[in-house]
């Protein structure tokens, strides 16, 4: 029983840390994408603003 127990918590931690590490890639590439965005778009001006 002890084993289970002990092997149910090392498989937590390691999907814990897949899904961190997922989860910093994609802040990344929303970070990019954004930035990206930005330089594509940034100098557009919304006719509203006239």
């Amino acid at each position: 029983m002890h084993q289970i127990s002990r092997r149910h918590r090392l498989v937590a931690a390691d999907l814990a840390g897949e899904n961190a590490k997922v989860l910093r890639e994609s802040e990344g590439e929303e970070t990019s994408a954004a930035a990206e965005e930005e330089v594509l778009f940034g100098d557009v001006v919304d006719e509203k603003d006239y």
